[in-house]
């Protein structure tokens, strides 16, 4: 799959099922080709395995209906089970080689950093996208780390020769994800934000 450029993550508390459905639902007026840059990443982990399995199943649907990709957060199992695109991985989920021998090769792969240090080890772990966060304030979370630390991670990448996908969370919404992509991130995450229907552009080019 393609790195996304928009990843809505779910989480009932603050988005209700229908809610993001139909955020999801106002991308379906783009082009096939931007469709297929907006994922859909299940999370929800208050919900019980059986509630879980059963909201993968409607985003699923849902997003091969759109074009866009699906990931699950942490559950390998409900990955395979899904059909999902691939998995993001947090500090207690397994690691990235053995994420790939049960979805395959061809899975997408993103894993949770929460500083640049952390960045660099994913790209290490062979991971194809490294989600830094909060790069703004956000609840729960910690102090942001910033813009500087996009920037920061990027160069380090590019000095270390290090093909990995940049993802930007925390508190990133359709008005601050522009000076997100001019930073360095090839693409944002967001729970709680509307895009509106449209993908996030770069400040330049």
């Amino acid at each position: 799959m393609l790195t996304p450029r928009l990843t809505l993550i779910s989480q009932a508390a603050d988005v209700p099922e229908p809610v993001l459905l139909a955020r999801l639902s106002a991308f379906g007026a783009l082009p096939p080709e931007a469709r297929a840059r907006v994922a859909v990443q299940l999370r929800d982990p208050e919900l019980s395995g059986a509630a879980l399995h059963a909201l993968g199943r409607r985003l699923r649907d849902a997003t091969a209906a759109l074009g866009a990709s699906f990931l699950v957060n942490d559950r390998v199992d409900l990955a395979l089970l899904l059909g999902a695109d691939g998995v993001h991985l947090g500090r207690r989920s397994v690691a990235v080689a053995d994420a790939r021998a049960l979805l395959g090769a061809g899975a997408f792969v993103s894993v949770a950093c929460h500083s640049v240090d952390a960045v660099l080890r994913a790209a290490e772990a062979g991971a194809d996208a490294a989600v830094l966060s909060p790069i703004f304030a956000t609840p729960g979370k910690g102090p942001p780390l910033g813009l500087a630390a996009l920037r920061e991670a990027r160069a380090r990448l590019a000095a270390a020769s290090r093909d990995v996908a940049l993802l930007a969370l925390g508190g990133i919404d359709a008005a601050s994800a522009p000076a997100c992509l001019a930073a360095g991130a090839d693409g944002v995450a967001a729970i709680r934000a509307d895009f509106g229907g449209a993908l996030p552009a770069p400040l330049t080019g």
